[in-house]
């Protein structure tokens, strides 16, 4: 998987997320579960998108 693609799926999921704060603001173990799942995404992200290529040989 590409990086644009992974940047695009994360942007996806943080647009998600934060658009529709509304509906959970006023419980504070969503927001906390919506800041973990934002955070875990990014750093998983980050390290499938600097992992080394692999040769297809």
């Amino acid at each position: 998987m590409s990086n644009k693609w992974i940047l695009l799926a994360y942007a996806a999921l943080f647009f998600g997320i934060v658009s529709t704060y509304d509906s959970y603001a006023d419980n504070t173990y969503l927001v906390a579960l919506a800041g973990i799942t934002i955070s875990v995404a990014g750093v998983g992200a980050w390290l499938w998108s600097v992992q080394p290529k692999r040769d297809k040989g």
